[in-house]
């Protein structure tokens, strides 16, 4: 795992919830309003509502299921990453700086430090230890 993967995280997270909202959008039923008439003397022009569904609509639906998919597992792949970091304040570290988003210095800060490197040179050794094993 490398800090790029890690960097990807809030945005797989945006692109979860944006993928859930067109797959739901697709999901819904197409209706429209179209002019008939009576079938009946006197003719009269009557309006019905009609309802279908795109026949395009199920490839769409595929595509932005795999999409959705892939960026589920690579969350997962990160979770676990994070989670498998066995030193509480390393993984407290990764937790708040790739999940949440905090900057080095409110990390540092929140742990006891007022020097912004403090965080950011134990992430660094982290993930350098990780890529040695």
């Amino acid at each position: 795992m490398d800090a790029e993967t890690l960097k990807e995280y809030r945005y797989l997270k945006r692109e979860i919830k944006s993928l859930q909202k067109r797959i739901d959008h697709l999901n819904s039923t197409l209706t429209d309003r179209v002019r008939a008439s009576n079938s009946e003397f006197p003719y009269q022009e009557i309006h019905i509502q009609i309802e279908g569904e795109d026949p395009r609509k199920s490839n769409l639906e595929l595509i932005l299921q795999e999409r959705l998919d892939a960026c589920v597992d690579k969350v997962i792949e990160i979770e676990r990453f994070i989670s498998s970091i066995e030193d509480s304040r390393t993984r407290m570290i990764f937790q708040r700086r790739y999940v949440d988003g905090w900057s080095w210095l409110k990390i540092s800060r929140s742990m006891g430090s007022m020097d912004e490197s403090y965080a950011r040179k134990i992430c660094e050794r982290a993930l350098e230890k990780r890529h040695r094993i």
